[in-house]
């Protein structure tokens, strides 16, 4: 395994796990458990995790997040499932499309978080670097033009 495959596994981890986490707080604080991350009101993970948007038909957005990185964890390098699946040229490209909508799914919670909730949730912004993270490398680990993979997925 290479350097970039190993700091990859490292983001797809780290974000299962907080990921996790953000799933047993958000339960947690409607018991009335305290969170270590409230430090005022500007940063305050108790705020965003129990505001209205931070579910999507009762599920709380952290299980999408679980659900988003185990997917990632399915393009990596160790994990074959993906290589068997489809074509290994356009696997960095399926990768990157991925990681794209990590990417849009990021930028609307922060503006969620700054805009609507008003506090920043310590826990939510490492699980948004680390998609960040997965964004880059899938980018950087683009072999050729989008447009020629493109080609090749569509236009035999």
């Amino acid at each position: 395994m290479n350097k970039i495959s190993a700091v990859f596994l490292i983001l797809v981890v780290t974000g299962i796990c907080v990921s996790s986490y953000l799933v047993y707080y958000h339960y947690a604080s409607r018991a009335g458990a305290e969170g270590w991350c409230n430090i005022n009101s500007h940063v305050n993970c108790y705020n965003v995790i129990q505001s209205k948007y931070s579910e999507i038909f009762g599920v709380p957005l952290a299980v999408l997040g679980i659900t988003w990185f185990s997917i990632c964890f399915l393009f990596s390098p160790i994990s074959k499932v993906f290589s068997v699946l489809i074509n290994d040229s356009n696997g960095p490209f399926y990768l990157f499309i991925w990681s794209s909508t990590g990417l849009t799914a990021v930028m609307v919670l922060v503006y969620l978080e700054i805009c609507a909730v008003g506090s920043i949730c310590i826990l939510c912004t490492i699980c948004h670097a680390m998609a960040v993270g997965i964004f880059g490398i899938s980018y950087t680990s683009l072999k050729k033009p989008i447009s020629n993979y493109v080609k090749d997925t569509f236009y035999y």
